[in-house]
């Protein structure tokens, strides 16, 4: 029933955006930087693409599937539509959106790069080239799915020498999360219990960064289970940080930020050098898994340094910053390396997942 709320929620504010975007009266490869108000979420994209786009037929061959694909996603979302596409990247940069066609598991992205901030929708046809089903990723959840190692396009850093123990870098969020989200000192035990980690912020039900390093101090000293995954280490860590927040319960959709209901991402480190995965902490690219009008340097981080004491990881100490202060605590290093020819496996019940 909760899901079913969302998905109907996210549908209602995808309309009120294709009535602004219709408004505007631009064309698909129109930047829409000053229009906040006409630039979808990942997650309205994905309602509205699923409302209009589940049931169309696309016959192969698969170049023509492909235009005509894309030219029904742009009248879905309330574009004039093209008659002929033009070659840019991504193919419809208005919405910094891509658009691909999947009868198999296997995706190919040839001759371009995975963006951590794209979206891609990808559209399930069954084997009479019928829409199945609509998903609509960004690219930090398409590299999960590299499994060739190929992809190796990461932002690393260390914290700076002489900084150690639980720190919060700054006790004020940016000004732009500020205007966006008005955080507040405390959410009551009925409201926190009732958000899920992959809620979207909600305007005065997110907490301000102090109160949040407050909170998650309580990790300190807690212990998880040693895995020799790091993948779920962090996972662990993540179900952690759920609890410790008091939030419903832990889930997660591989999307950025790992609390988007609190804007916030979540670290595990064991080691000194930090992989910070394909964005930025000081990106001021647009988040919009969360908002149009949110940066990825507005985004919270918390890190958590655990030691390996046996069968355990036992967590000593916590950092917290806005994504903006966070090379304030943490030197950058490295450079950013992206495969620009990719073949993705995507995971049974890729489809199915939210």
């Amino acid at each position: 029933m909760r899901e079913d709320w969302r998905v109907s929620h996210d549908l209602e504010d995808a309309l009120a955006i294709r009535k602004a975007v219709e408004a505007l009266g631009f064309d698909i490869y129109e930047p829409l930087a000053a229009y906040p108000e006409a630039v979808y979420t990942r997650a309205e994209l994905q309602a509205i693409l699923s409302h209009e786009l589940v049931g169309r037929s696309y016959e192969p061959p698969i170049k023509a599937r492909a235009k005509l694909a894309k030219q029904d996603v742009a009248a879905a979302l309330g574009y004039p539509v093209p008659s002929s596409l033009k070659r840019t990247k991504p193919r419809l940069p208005g919405q910094d959106l891509d658009v691909y066609v999947q009868q198999s598991d296997n995706l190919q992205i040839w001759n371009d790069e995975v963006s951590p901030t794209r979206r891609y929708a990808v559209l399930r046809v069954d084997g009479e080239s019928r829409v199945t089903s609509v998903r609509v990723v960004e690219g930090t959840e398409l590299a999960r799915f590299d499994s060739t190692g190929t992809l190796t396009s990461k932002y690393q850093a260390r914290r700076r020498p002489g900084r150690s123990g639980s720190t919060l870098v700054s006790d004020s969020d940016t000004p732009e999360l500020i205007a966006e989200l008005a955080p507040v000192r405390a959410c009551d035990g009925t409201e926190m219990g009732a958000m899920l980690p992959t809620d979207s912020p909600t305007y005065r039900r997110v907490l301000k960064i102090a109160e949040l390093h407050a909170l998650l101090l309580g990790m300190v000293g807690c212990e998880l289970p040693y895995s020799p995954s790091e993948r779920l280490r962090g996972e662990l860590l993540h179900r952690l940080a759920c609890e410790t927040l008091g939030l419903a319960a832990y889930a997660d959709t591989g999307q950025f930020p790992d609390i988007a209901c609190q804007a916030l991402e979540v670290k595990l480190q064991t080691k000194g050098t930090i992989d910070l995965g394909l964005i930025s902490p000081a990106s001021e690219e647009p988040a919009l898994t969360l908002s149009p009008r949110l940066r990825h340097c507005d985004v919270r981080y918390v890190v958590a340094y655990a030691v390996h004491d046996g069968d355990v990881l036992r967590i000593e100490h916590v950092v917290t910053s806005p994504g903006k202060s966070f090379f304030d605590e943490f030197k950058q290093f490295g450079g950013m390396v992206q495969n620009r020819k990719l073949q993705l496996r995507l995971p049974s019940g890729f489809f199915e997942a939210e």
